[in-house]
């Protein structure tokens, strides 16, 4: 190995390249993954976590990289940070109001996304084509336009009454992927919306496309366990969504946000 880099893990950083491409973070800095693929490297959880939001040290953590008061008090881990229709931070106490103004009155976009197969999804203006690359989508459309997160819960959740709103995470890494034309999709969805919302549809978006650094993938995927099995050293095979892919397992760093680890490489 030669380099060893040791810090509090979060999500990879992303650039939307053709391929991808990956950082791992460590500590807030960014460490480039491109020269690992196909190297031996040795990924080891150092017995320590620390709330991503306020630092404290927590024998557990809870929503990908909270301490147990952070991920029940902070806005950002409302319910509707997965039922977007019921958002309510407008109607709360400060902290809720200020996260409305900054990350719920703000243009929404709702898409079409091909991952393990066609899924509906909303995300943050900003948060596009990171929202997109961080769940593995090798296609995706912008489908509509809408100025506050509520109303994207709304669409998102008629459309998903017809269509899948979650990722198989198996399918999408192994890529076995029956290839979409997503204009048709849009066109076959419109009607799904409810008719009070139909305004916010956008027909000129144009379809994105990903590809990502992947040299093979296991033929059964398992999921590693970083609490259960603390150290693993393996080939690094590839990279896609959240996950590293090796010799004959994956891990989803997203996961282990806020645990502290060493990688080796």
């Amino acid at each position: 190995m030669s380099q060893s880099v040791s810090g509090q893990l979060r999500k990879m950083i992303v650039e939307a390249k053709d391929p991808v491409q990956y950082s791992l973070s460590l500590d807030g800095t960014a460490y480039p993954l491109a020269s690992c693929l196909g190297r031996r490297v040795t990924l080891k959880y150092l017995n320590k976590i620390t709330c991503i939001a306020c630092g404290r040290e927590t024998r557990k953590s809870y929503d990908q990289g909270y301490c147990f008061p952070c991920a029940r008090d902070l806005p950002e881990n409302a319910m509707c940070a997965v039922r977007p229709e019921k958002c309510q931070h407008e109607f709360g106490n400060e902290a809720d109001r200020e996260f409305w103004r900054t990350h719920c009155n703000v243009d929404h976009w709702v898409y079409l996304s091909l991952t393990s197969g066609v899924k509906v999804g909303i995300t943050r203006n900003f948060n596009i084509p990171t929202r997109w690359i961080d769940q593995g989508a090798v296609k995706a459309l912008v489908i509509a336009r809408v100025p506050q997160r509520i109303i994207a819960g709304q669409i998102e959740v008629e459309l998903a009454k017809k269509m899948p709103d979650k990722t198989n995470w198996r399918k999408m890494l192994k890529g076995e992927i029956e290839d979409v034309d997503l204009q048709a999709v849009r066109e076959q969805v419109l009607p799904w919306f409810p008719d009070a919302l139909r305004q916010f549809a956008l027909s000129g978006e144009a379809v994105q496309v990903f590809h990502y650094p992947v040299q093979s993938v296991p033929p059964k995927i398992s999921s590693h366990n970083l609490d259960k099995d603390p150290e693993f050293t393996q080939t690094l095979t590839g990279i896609k969504g959240q996950y590293l892919i090796f010799d004959d397992r994956v891990i989803n760093l997203r996961k282990y946000s806020g645990y502290h680890v060493q990688f080796a490489f």
